[in-house]
């Protein structure tokens, strides 16, 4: 809790503030929804006298600042697409439901095999021989036993 006198004000307002924000909002969703609501039973009287009081109030509640301009008009874009979606949908007509049970037919599906992919010629493969490990420690010291011999030449070279 702030000491000063005009924290605490400034606390009252801010409270009183938030309420009315939050009553705005609930408007707007409220509104929100009753068109939603319209949209998805495809009414068109219904969503024809909406859509005007929806936007109006999302344009409302971007004057009071209670939502983000680009917000309203995400709002806006969506609702005016739910609009012209119902007013251009065109009317169902009742049709008897006539579900037609057929018998399934089971056919059994015969698993062709994939063709193997072509093996790399034995000759190719028996050129390279595996390394071992005594291969490898082979390799290893005869790359030291090279290295040994610069080193001592840069060192004869410091030398002189």
């Amino acid at each position: 809790m702030p000491n000063i006198k005009s924290a605490k004000k400034r606390v009252d307002v801010s409270e009183k503030s938030k309420l009315v924000n939050k009553a705005y909002k609930s408007e707007l969703a409220t509104a929100l929804k009753k068109f939603n609501a319209a949209a998805s039973a495809q009414d068109k009287d219904l969503v024809k006298k909406l859509y005007p009081e929806t936007v109006a109030i999302i344009d409302e509640s971007v004057s009071r600042g209670v939502i983000h301009k680009n917000k309203a008009d995400r709002k806006k874009a969506d609702v005016s697409s739910k609009f012209i979606a119902v007013q251009t949908a065109k009317k169902k007509k009742a049709e008897p439901k006539e579900e037609k049970v057929e018998e399934a037919k089971v056919e059994e599906v015969k698993v062709e095999e994939k063709p193997k992919r072509a093996s790399k010629p034995k000759a190719a493969a028996e050129e390279k021989p595996k390394k071992t490990a005594k291969a490898k420690a082979e390799k290893v010291e005869s790359a030291e036993t090279e290295a040994k011999p610069k080193r001592a030449k840069k060192t004869e070279k410091a030398e002189k």
